[in-house]
């Protein structure tokens, strides 16, 4: 009877073993450091968004990664705002929320996210503006002199160039990729990840918030991937808006939603 028992209960723990665990999530399979560029699809308003409504964001370039291949364009990134506060009483506005769901070949996997930097709807339009003079009967794209989200140009060969040389390459219009860079200035060192990154329409070294002077982004990354706004009035980033996400080790505690 003993041995029996025995039996049972190891045919048990094999059979459990291949059992699925119902509600189980995906892990982050993104490598820490990976730039995400996305546009944002709704406002962040700190006088009309609600604690725990969904958030969502579109991947803006082709990104490589080492261990997954290219997570494409048009890539769906979803979270949701964790608190927000109006400004009154001498205290600034804050909206408080997290990206921390990615869309890939049909499957919905958790990530752990922080904001390098974001920029309004309105340094998203100028970015895409020429800043060279063509001839409009027979110019493309490809003849376009645009100038990044912080001060990067991008020559219509597919260079681009920062004060201190080249530092990218544009495989498409609109696109760039090239080595992220430092901005002391900015608040943000140069990453430890050396590897090609996707910067759509942001410098290689952008860094905090651009296109709004009073609206600040949390420097330090939060481990749970919450990404802070403030101003002294009124935090608003409209959809339209850009973000550069980066990909944080993912944490031990999902954040509460």
């Amino acid at each position: 009877m003993t041995k029996f028992c025995s039996l049972a209960l190891s045919v048990t723990a094999i059979l459990l073993a291949f059992i699925p665990l119902r509600g189980a999530e995906p892990v982050q399979t993104l490598p820490v450091g990976t730039f995400l560029p996305v546009m944002l699809g709704s406002n962040l308003d700190s006088d009309k968004s609600k604690p725990g409504e969904k958030i969502s964001a579109k991947l803006k370039q082709d990104v490589a990664s080492s261990d997954r291949g290219v997570v494409k364009v048009g890539t769906e990134i979803t979270g949701h705002i964790v608190s927000v506060k109006r400004a009154g009483g001498g205290a600034n506005a804050q909206v408080v929320f997290v990206f921390d769901h990615i869309r890939m070949n049909g499957k919905e996997s958790s990530i752990t996210t922080g904001a390098r930097a974001l920029a309004s709807m309105m340094a998203v339009a100028e970015a895409r503006q020429p800043i060279n003079s063509v001839a409009m009967d027979s110019s493309s794209n490809w003849d376009y002199n645009t100038r990044q989200i912080g001060g990067d140009v991008v020559f219509g060969r597919k260079y681009v160039r920062s004060e201190q040389g080249g530092v990218g390459m544009s495989p498409e219009p609109g696109w760039v990729v090239g080595v992220p860079r430092g901005n002391p200035e900015g608040g943000c060192s140069a990453p430890d990840n050396k590897d090609l990154q996707a910067f759509w329409l942001f410098s290689t070294n952008a860094c905090g918030v651009y296109g709004d002077e009073d609206l600040q982004v949390s420097r330090q990354p939060a481990k749970d991937g919450r990404i802070t706004l403030t101003s002294p009035k009124r935090v608003l980033l409209r959809g339209g808006g850009g973000l550069l996400l980066t990909v944080l080790p993912q944490s031990a505690v999902q954040t509460v939603k």
